[in-house]
């Protein structure tokens, strides 16, 4: 996760981590110095997404709800989580990447979902009252990019 700083209050242990500024500098590096490899990447600035998927064919970004844990309201969550749907599409993973121990994983996978079912059906309700067809088909093949062919196509990548 590029931008978080970690350990900030170390009596909170797992909970004591902070947010910085992401520099994409040496993910650049990292993609240039080892073109073959694949990268799954989570940035805390959601507005620097965009750029970390374009700077290399085998960056897959993950989505940084960590930004959100932090404060753990549903608001932030979902705006930010809004404006990574509007800036990458369905191109993205959409999951908590801090999760430091397998019982976070749970009640972080079920934020998850809940925020996006809010944020998926107000974006279809906006086409559809911009006059686009939104169709089950449609829905269906979004839903599946997002928590099922986006990290399937990542992992399938030829080298």
């Amino acid at each position: 996760m590029i931008g978080v700083r970690r350990q900030v209050n170390r009596e909170f242990r797992l909970a004591g981590d902070a947010v910085g500024r992401a520099d994409l500098r040496a993910l650049e590096n990292i993609c240039r110095d080892y073109a073959e490899n694949r990268f799954l990447v989570s940035c805390s600035e959601p507005g620097k997404s965009a750029r970390a998927l374009r700077i290399c064919a085998k960056v897959q970004q993950s989505d940084a709800l960590w930004v959100l844990v932090v404060l753990e309201q549903s608001f932030h969550r979902e705006e930010i989580t809004r404006e990574r749907i509007e800036l990458l599409g369905t191109s993205f993973i959409p999951q908590h990447s801090d999760a430091g121990c397998w019982e976070q994983v749970l009640y972080k996978w079920r934020n998850t979902r809940a925020t996006m079912s809010t944020i998926l059906a107000n974006s279809y309700k906006l086409l559809a009252r911009d006059g686009r067809g939104v169709t089950r088909q449609i829905v269906q093949r979004d839903v599946n990019r997002l928590f099922r062919g986006n990290f399937e196509k990542w992992t399938t990548v030829s080298a």
